[in-house]
């Protein structure tokens, strides 16, 4: 009996185990469980870019506005804002941030430093970006800003922000001339007839004031708006060789040459329009600031152009990229596209008094209708962005400035012939490019 007892008892003990074995999860566990699932999973750190420039007062706080805005929308980025100092500081920093690898994920600069950024090689481009982002219309910039940073077939920044030369008047003189103070030239032969006509070499006033002295960018910069519109070209296509020794350039250089042999103009230094002393003269889109309480009456008009030509202008201003050692390339792409999108860039030229990068904002009802309501003036700076061109694209664009500019101030001064100038400028051009 006790044997059976106990071989039951084992039984039972066994049986017991099994149902265990068998058993589901406790009720604890699943609570466990579905607690884990529902605690929500901490947000990611938003990735950090550096973003460097140089504008200040009023365009520097609308810089920072935009930067606060962007921000705000784009939680997973944070873009931290540096403003750097004078223009040579700048450029410095620039030198040795490449040199010590420090350098920001996007900044502005000048685009005629695009071309020496690139040769070091320190700049990302932005080919893949701008193909695979179907949002991002590269169409709608003017086709002449965007042949600058088309470098070798890649393109490495984008147009931020711009300005350009028209002529400007003197209405005051004019009238006191005999000429119709609300007419301005259209072509070279009324420029130079209205510049003949307005000069008044016993008071000391010229007809036209051409920047003739001393020798450097200034002289290359107001000449190249000539040259371009007598249809020539300042380099070749590749920036390799000099291409203003033809029929357009004598063409050009023979027209003020012959104008600054008393002829409308005069050779001397820079600044007789400010003092009431010039009847007409290039000036750029930024004499807003300094001409506003002008003690005359002045206009603005398009650059005249030769009979049967086209107007142009030299446009200056500043170019958005991103640096090759950027860790955060896509965010510093999503930063880029939104500083040059046709919203932001609106209201950025509306701010800033810079003229629009995009034919979607020229021609922004809202936008013109804001020109003349603020400053009528400056709509010919507007227009005239779609005939504006860039400097050549090319790191020697400083050497090979002053190297023109040396030879062409003999023909200004009559020390040469235009035909002579022109020569002497290719030689020392295109030495400077054969390095």
């Amino acid at each position: 009996m006790k044997k059976i007892a106990r071989m039951i008892g084992f039984g039972l003990i066994m049986a017991a185990l099994l149902i265990s074995s068998c058993t589901p999860a406790t009720p604890v566990e699943e609570v466990k469980t579905e607690t884990q699932a529902e605690q929500p999973q901490a947000p990611a750190e938003p990735v950090t870019i550096t973003f460097w420039h140089q504008y200040d007062k009023a365009n520097a706080e609308m810089v920072d506005k935009l930067v606060a805005e962007f921000n705000a929308a784009n939680p997973d980025v944070k873009v931290e804002v540096v403003i750097q100092p004078s223009y040579d500081e700048y450029k410095t920093l620039l030198q040795t941030s490449i040199l010590s690898k420090t350098l920001p994920d996007v900044a502005t600069v000048d685009l005629i430093w695009v071309p020496w950024l690139v040769s070091t090689d320190s700049v990302e481009a932005l080919n893949d970006f701008i193909s695979s982002d179907s949002e991002f219309d590269s169409d709608d910039f003017y086709p002449l800003q965007l042949e600058y940073d088309n470098i070798g077939g890649n393109r490495y920044a984008l147009p931020m922000s711009a300005n350009n030369m028209q002529v400007i008047w003197n209405k005051d003189l004019f009238k006191q001339a005999g000429l119709d103070p609300e007419v301005p030239p259209k072509t070279w032969d009324e420029m130079k007839a209205f510049a003949e006509q307005c000069q008044d070499p016993d008071s000391g006033i010229v007809g036209f004031e051409f920047y003739t002295q001393p020798t450097g960018e200034g002289i290359t910069w107001q000449f190249q708006v000539w040259l371009w519109a007598a249809g020539g070209e300042f380099l070749n296509e590749d920036n390799t060789k000099a291409a203003f020794n033809t029929p357009e350039g004598l063409k050009a250089l023979t027209f003020v040459s012959n104008m600054l042999q008393g002829n409308g103009s005069v050779a001397g230094p820079w600044g007789a329009f400010g003092e009431g002393k010039a009847c007409m003269q290039l000036d750029g889109s930024w004499l807003f600031g300094y001409r506003k309480d002008a003690p005359f009456d002045w206009g603005i008009a398009l650059v005249p152009a030769p009979e049967g030509g086209t107007s142009a202008t030299n446009t200056g201003g500043e170019r958005i990229l991103m640096f090759s050692s950027s860790e955060q390339k896509e965010a510093a792409w999503k930063f880029i596209k939104f500083m040059t999108s046709s919203d932001v860039q609106l209201r950025w030229d509306m701010e800033t008094g810079f003229l629009p990068v995009r034919k979607s904002v020229g021609e922004n009802p809202k936008y013109l209708s804001w020109i003349n309501e603020t400053e009528p003036r400056l709509l010919p700076f507007v227009e005239g962005m779609k005939y504006a061109h860039t400097r050549p694209a090319t790191p020697l664009y400083n050497e090979v400035s002053d190297a023109f500019s040396r030879e062409i101030q003999n023909a200004f001064l009559g020390l040469a012939t235009p035909a002579d100038a022109l020569a002497a400028a290719e030689k020392a051009v295109n030495d400077i490019l054969a390095k």
